[in-house]
């Protein structure tokens, strides 16, 4: 595969086809705990219109209008780039551990309309207002290297928060110039990136429509059959421990929560940051080597939280009382805010395996022991009976495991593990 970039767009070879992929675009109603998908039928109920002129960013189409292009949204003063130069109100954002997607670099974008503020949360993602658009963009690097090189731009995710609540709306760059509403899932394959020397070649997946759910929904711990309470839909990224660090805004470098609360983007910030949880920056140039106990554990913390405690997690911050996610009845709840110390088998330790299972694995994690942890097992799979996290990768991200590997090798003895 070859790549090309022409003013931060990558095209493939001589067709000069560019894709950019949106999740699905998809209205999601819960009832009965069964999840249907609606397509929008764009049409609203103000004077917003997909065709509008407008100098900025097309507000009132994204309140109301499921366009059929990525461009009729304006969010980009370059609607053929949606890497860079965002249209007023958008604010680019990096994570300090990030959610793994076969390599790809991200480029992420937090709009919020003018005169609106998202409002601080000590644990959870912010709480936005009304036209609240997050952008993220996914592009495969030729060289994981090189970041900043050639690269095949795949897909673009929208959430949009409406009146209604948010939705995702998935964009499909299928052609030089714009990007096209994707309602049904793809697979792109032949997808390749060098990583460390490595060629690796593989099937890039898109999800469908009804997949929007696995990773952004927050579900009811059911009291009883008279229980109708309403899944929930999230975002993941935009935390304040994750948002904890320093970006170079075009030559102003400085901390993304101060940035955003001088430009009038966020209340409520505490005066001291000192006071505010920072996730540690980990990348796949982190060196385990160099980590102490505390940073290992950290580090790993925070890991398994932005990959897995969208699934697995339960109650404990979220604001809507008995609630947990997709996965977290199964009693693996790992989320940074929690403590190992109070209770491991939150973490999986001597924990037996309750969804998926293999009969070489007991317990999801053996302390002392990684090669006996079936959380292990399924991050470096790619079977898809025991991958996890089920969605959004098609490889194994070694550096990842490799993270968990020396987690689980240094934590405390404990019944499951070996005998010394």
């Amino acid at each position: 595969m070859k790549y090309i970039k022409i003013k931060n767009i990558a095209l493939k070879g001589s067709m000069m086809v560019l894709a950019i992929t949106l999740l699905s675009a998809c209205k999601i109603v819960f009832k009965d705990g069964d999840v249907a998908v609606k397509p929008g039928n764009g049409s609203g109920t103000s004077p917003a219109s997909c065709s509008a002129q407008t100098d900025g960013v097309n507000w009132g189409a994204l309140l109301t209008e499921n366009c059929t292009n990525l461009s009729d949204y304006n969010l980009f003063a370059d609607s053929t780039d949606p890497t860079d130069n965002p249209n007023s109100g958008g604010i680019p954002y990096d994570l300090t551990t990030a959610l793994f997607t076969d390599y790809a670099s991200k480029y992420r974008f937090a709009f919020i309309p003018e005169g609106q503020k998202a409002v601080y949360n000590e644990h959870e993602a912010f709480d936005f207002p009304i036209g609240s658009v997050l952008v993220k963009t996914f592009a495969m690097p030729e060289y994981t290297s090189d970041r900043d090189g050639s690269e095949l731009v795949i897909e673009t995710r929208l959430l949009i928060l409406r009146e209604g609540g948010w939705v995702a709306r998935p964009y499909y760059w299928d052609r030089e110039t714009d990007a096209t509403l994707l309602i049904t899932g793809k697979a792109i394959s032949d997808v390749t990136t060098n990583h460390k020397g490595e060629e690796l070649t593989f099937t890039y997946g898109i999800p469908k429509a009804t997949s929007c759910t696995s990773c952004h929904a927050v579900v009811p711990l059911l009291q009883g059959p008279d229980d109708t309470r309403e899944a929930i839909f999230k975002p993941i990224g935009p935390k304040a421990r994750f948002l904890n660090k320093d970006y170079d805004y075009g030559g102003l470098v400085m901390n993304q929560l101060s940035y955003w609360a001088l430009n009038g983007k966020l209340e409520n910030l505490p005066a001291d940051l000192e006071s505010v949880s920072q996730a540690p920056e980990f990348n796949d140039s982190t060196d385990l080597s160099q980590l102490n106990g505390e940073e290992l554990n950290d580090n790993a913390k925070a890991y398994l939280d932005i990959n897995c405690a969208h699934c697995h997690r339960s109650e404990l911050t979220l604001p809507e009382p008995l609630y947990a996610g997709p996965a977290g009845g199964s009693g693996l709840q790992v989320e940074y805010n929690r403590s190992y110390e109070e209770n491991p088998g939150k973490f999986g330790t001597c924990k037996v395996p309750v969804a998926g299972g293999h009969s070489d694995y007991s317990a999801d994690v053996v302390p002392l022991n990684a090669d006996d942890s079936y959380l292990l097992f399924r991050m470096s799979t790619n079977d898809e009976r025991h991958r996890m996290p089920e969605l959004g990768r098609s490889t194994v991200h070694g550096e990842g495991a490799a993270l968990i590997r020396k987690w689980i090798n240094n934590l405390p003895r404990a019944s499951c593990s070996p005998a010394p």
